[in-house]
């Protein structure tokens, strides 16, 4: 008998080394490993950055309470204020005017803020890789 390898040999697993089915296997056991910890990162990447998002909106919402009481302090001295010299209506008139300024610069101010995107850069580095590495396995 020659030395050569026979079919049994190279696709049975003969001689403590695995089969070409287990190798498959453990290659697609390995690649749902690999997508399961992608969708982990995932997850863990947007959960990081809604929660962040979550409180910036949280403290803007504080903030703006603290504000809304200081502003009404504040509306009311400019009235007082304003109504020693002109009537009081212009007075009211000048103090709401300024409230309506105020609240349009907020409204600008929230809407950049919550313009930007909830970014996963990670995770799609990460995916690119994955689908470079599987495309070389189907040139070996």
């Amino acid at each position: 008998m020659s030395d050569r390898p026979t079919n049994d040999d190279l696709y049975g697993g003969s001689n403590g080394k695995k089969s070409v089915g287990q190798l498959v296997k453990e290659i697609s056991e390995d690649f749902s490993t690999l997508i399961r910890k992608e969708i982990d990162l995932a997850k863990q990447e947007l959960g990081s950055s809604v929660a962040a998002k979550a409180k910036g909106i949280a403290s803007i919402v504080i903030a703006a309470v603290f504000g809304f009481f200081a502003l009404i302090f504040l509306l009311l001295a400019v009235r007082d204020g304003l109504d020693t010299f002109l009537w009081t209506w212009v007075a009211d008139l000048v103090t709401a005017l300024i409230l309506i300024l105020v609240g349009v610069g907020a409204v600008l101010f929230a809407r950049r803020k919550l313009a930007t995107p909830i970014k996963a850069d990670l995770t799609k580095q990460t995916v690119k890789e994955d689908i470079e590495w599987a495309k070389t396995l189907g040139k070996r």
